[in-house]
């Protein structure tokens, strides 16, 4: 808890820095200065971390369709112009917007939430190309994205959206203090579990089941390693044989899912000895709950990895 607290210091001295050049922005026509604010985002908890800290005094732009993983997703001319006409548009950053360098964005009301944590940044991958349904083929290199994993630089985040939204809302500062502080209690209350889990058995060997584990991983010393299977598909023959020349040197019995996999995966794995569950990266909004609940289920399956609970 005092490195969550102390962490928690350093990055709310760094507001300043991480809000970039967003300014005030005139009224519109027939807003009233206590009308909502409205604010585009890039990712569910972004949208969830604003939600949370301004509450009924914004509006969230979200454009992004159920299913849909936000980081594969680009906007089209419609999405765009809605993203243009925000107040504030808040971005993940660490390469998460792959549209963003063919998109013209305001600049003066662009908020990237991890310019100030460019040295706690994550590489991605080893730079192959892989599908994804149907979002197509892309490269896992660059710098990892899922940045929210790691509930230390989610705080971060949270607290840059805190500062730009003080910004544009001053006469609300109080409030949203008092909403950010309520938030990063619970951040920090989700990170406990994952740590105890983790730690009642840090050797564990897991699997992967693609790249955007990067900062859970490092957050809480995983001994994890990387495949590149879909969740949605069925594992092809190649890639059982590279699973099975993995297991020689890492002989994992647990196999972490990022969403709900197929029944024959989940057959193939168990042919091999290998349990599976789903962590949710939670990047589109849940069926169900919100970002919190997802830790919270994520919490229950990482203890069966870790011997807490009933496999």
């Amino acid at each position: 808890m005092k490195r969550f607290q102390s962490t928690l210091l350093l990055f709310a001295g760094l507001g300043g820095l991480l809000l970039g050049t967003a300014c005030d922005r005139p009224e519109a026509p027939g807003r009233g200065v206590s009308d909502p604010r409205i604010v585009a985002v890039s990712n569910y908890p972004l949208a969830y971390f604003v939600e949370r800290i301004g509450g009924e005094r914004i509006t969230v732009e979200w454009r992004i369709p159920p299913g849909i993983d936000p980081a594969s997703w680009s906007p089209n001319g419609d999405d765009l112009a809605a993203i243009q006409r925000a107040d504030l548009i808040f971005l993940n950053g660490a390469t998460f917007e792959k549209w963003l360098p063919t998109a013209s964005l305001p600049v003066s009301r662009v908020v990237d939430t991890t310019a100030g944590l460019k040295n706690r940044l994550l590489p991605a991958g080893d730079g192959s190309v892989h599908a994804h349904g149907p979002e197509g083929s892309h490269s896992h290199a660059g710098t990892a994205a899922t940045t929210w994993l790691d509930p230390e630089i989610a705080m971060a985040q949270a607290t840059t959206i805190h500062d730009a939204l003080v910004r544009i809302l001053p006469a609300h500062q109080e409030e949203f203090g008092s909403n950010l502080g309520l938030l990063i209690r619970q951040l920090q209350e989700r990170g406990a579990p994952f740590e105890q889990a983790v730690n009642a058995a840090p050797t564990t060997p897991v699997f992967f089941n693609r790249p955007v584990f990067q900062y859970l991983s490092e957050r809480y010393r995983m001994n994890g390693a990387d495949l590149h299977w879909e969740a949605g598909t069925i594992p092809t023959a190649e890639q059982l044989e590279e699973l099975d020349a993995l297991r020689v040197e890492h002989p994992a019995e647990w196999f972490i899912w990022d969403s709900p996999p197929t029944p024959e995966a989940i057959a193939a794995l168990q042919d091999r000895g290998i349990q599976s569950i789903v962590f949710e990266t939670c990047g589109n909004r849940p069926d169900s709950g919100d970002l919190l609940d997802t830790f919270d289920s994520n919490a229950v399956e990482l203890r069966r990895v870790y011997g807490l609970e009933e496999g």
